[in-house]
Order: structure tokens, then sequence, then C-alpha cells
């Protein structure tokens, strides 16, 4: 019956002769979460409570698909769609496939992708940020991603693992969107990312510089990540900074963005989880140094391989009179909020 579903569905993507080649998989996630925000960076401005989809993570469908092409070489595909499940209406600025859409290439070389795909600075937090750069604990709060953890026309390369060493190198003629006819000056980004994962220990950095239209200098970001897992705990630590040149912004100085990031993850039982970190942001802009500082703590619960349940707790304090971060989540926007609460579920299929 599951693969009469999945033939059904996918038949209007792909035609009859190339699916009976294929291994199509459809899978997705919903999460569905009760949110509180308080301590608003305006006077007299209420909290507020939301019940909102893509909390912890963003709720998704997808589509997968691999053919062994012989030799060693492999076809494959990613399309997978961002929705919002409280009402119904997609994520990402309403794209189709806004989460990824891409199509690779794989053998003994390694893997080539070309379309829509993470960036590998959103790759970098997710894995080492104990909330997963998601709920109101995550980093990005108070270390802003670039380009919204995704580009766009990227061409991607993975490598094959080198004794736990990966490398990924990606290049996009315009991050944000279509390219122009005469794209010269559009936001183009390249990047590495050298990872490394050798039993409990886990290394990773990543380097990506942005040019765009009407501007001479650039956007420079790197990011260095290690943890370790001891059993009793997992410690995570994370350091990296955003500068701007100040020829990219035109106003005569750099502006740069450094952040630090501690967290712990420990299990409770078979099937709980305890999560908490600590985030510290110092701002330099126009020759001002600012600074902001984000703890957070949680608990997930396993109620099954696929549905487990979530809450988390955050407490921004900006400094120096600067509002500079809030409570935002992995799919909803911290509206100016320094408090926040999360209490939700997540099923993934």
């Amino acid at each position: 019956m599951q693969k009469k579903l999945i033939a059904l569905a996918v038949a209007g993507l792909v035609s009859a002769p190339a699916f009976a080649q294929s291994n199509v998989t459809i899978y997705g996630l919903v999460d569905m979460g009760f949110s509180y925000r308080g301590d608003h960076f305006v006077d007299g401005v209420g909290s507020k409570t939301a019940i909102d989809s893509g909390v912890a993570n963003g709720s998704r469908l997808g589509f997968r698909g691999t053919e062994d092409l012989g030799n060693g070489l492999k076809a494959g595909f990613v399309l997978e769609q961002g929705f919002f499940a409280d009402r119904g209406v997609s994520a990402q600025g309403e794209k189709t496939f806004g989460r990824q859409s891409f199509v690779s290439l794989a053998g003994g070389f390694g893997e080539v992708r070309v379309g829509r795909q993470y960036h590998m600075q959103n790759m970098l937090h997710g894995a080492y940020d104990p909330f997963g750069d998601g709920t109101v604990g995550k980093i990005s709060n108070v270390y802003e991603q670039t380009n919204s953890g995704r580009l766009d026309n990227a061409l991607v390369y993975i490598s094959p693992n080198f004794s736990g060493l990966t490398v990924i190198a990606a290049y996009s003629t315009q991050a944000n969107d279509q390219e122009n006819i005469d794209n010269d000056g559009d936001a183009r980004v390249w990047g590495i990312s050298p990872m490394y994962n050798n039993g409990p220990l886990s290394l990773a950095a990543n380097y990506h510089q942005v040019k765009v239209e009407g501007a001479s200098g650039k956007n420079k970001v790197w990011d260095l990540a290690a943890a370790y897992d001891f059993g009793v705990a997992k410690v995570s630590a994370m350091y990296g900074q955003n500068k701007y040149d100040a020829e990219f912004t035109g106003l005569g100085d750099d502006e740069k963005a450094k952040y630090w990031m501690l967290g712990v993850t420990a299990p409770v039982g078979a099937a709980g989880k305890v999560m908490a970190s600590y985030v510290s942001g110092k701002y330099d802009f126009a020759g001002d140094d600012y600074k902001v500082g984000q703890w957070a703590l949680g608990y997930t619960h396993a109620l099954s391989k696929r549905t487990d349940i979530y809450t988390v707790y955050a407490d921004i304090n900006n400094k120096d009179d600067v509002l500079l971060a809030s409570s935002g989540d992995a799919t909803n926007g911290g509206e100016g909020y320094q408090k926040g609460f999360n209490l939700g579920v997540r099923h993934r299929f």
C-alpha cells in the first residue's frame, strides 16, 4: 500500500520510465507548539502568545530520489517544501520547494549538487547548537546567519570521507534569487567548510565571502566549532565573526559582529534529554561597541522513534542600551521580544 501511495504522489513529478528506474522516498516533519514571548524592546508593548508551526524545526514535505547509473555513479535529487501547519500555507516566502531543491551526482570523487541548498554556516550551527538552531534558545537570535541559512543557484561539492575528514565547498552566482541578465554584481557567495568526526570528538570550520552589486568591499564570515561526547554529557562550543568591509557598507567604517557559544546536552533516562547554552555577542558599529547575551534551558522527551515533545525557555540581555537580539525560533521572528518559552511536539514520517 505504501509503495502505491508513493507512486501516485510522485507520478506528477517524474516520467514513468524515470520513476521505474529510480528509488523515490517521501518524507517529512510536522512541528507544532505553543509560544510565549515577553519583555519587549518598547515599553508598554504587551506579551504575545501563539500556536506556531516550525518552532523547533521547520515543518516540511520532501521528495528524495536516487538512481544507480552503474560503475559506482549515482544520480539523485531532493525537492523539499516548507509549510506552516498552523495555517496550511507555504513557508520560505511561499516558494514551492523553498527548503531545498537540487539535483546531484555522486561517485568515488565525492558528490556534486546544483540548486537551492543549505548554507554551510547553517549546517555548522545546526550541528553544534544544542537547540539545533530552533526554538527560542537558538544561537542565531544573537548572531544572525547570512542569506537566511540557504543559497539559491548554488554549486556545492562534498568530498569523500578521509578518515573522518570531509570538506564542503560552495559557490553561488546569486544567493537570494534568480540571476539578472548582467549578473556580475549579484550576491555572489563562495565558501569552504572542513568537518572532522572521530568517535566522541567532532570539529568543524566555515569561511565564506559575499559580494553584492554596487559594493566594492566584501562581507567575510568565519566560524569554528568543536564538540566532545563524554557519555554523561556532550559539550559543544562555537566562536565566529561576521565582518562587513567599509566599502561594502558605504558607511566609512568596517562593521563586525563576534560571538561565542558554550552548550551542553545530557541524556535523562532512556528517552529524555536536557539542553543548555549561553551565547555572547559583541558588535562594533560605527566605532561603538555593543554587547548582548542569551541563556537557554530546554528538555526533549521521545515518545517513539518518530515523535517527541519539547520545552525551552530563553532570556536575552541586550546590554549598553542597544536592542539587537530578540527571541525567534526555527521559522518565526522574535518581533522585539527578549524572553521566550516554547512547548511543542514533533512528528517525523
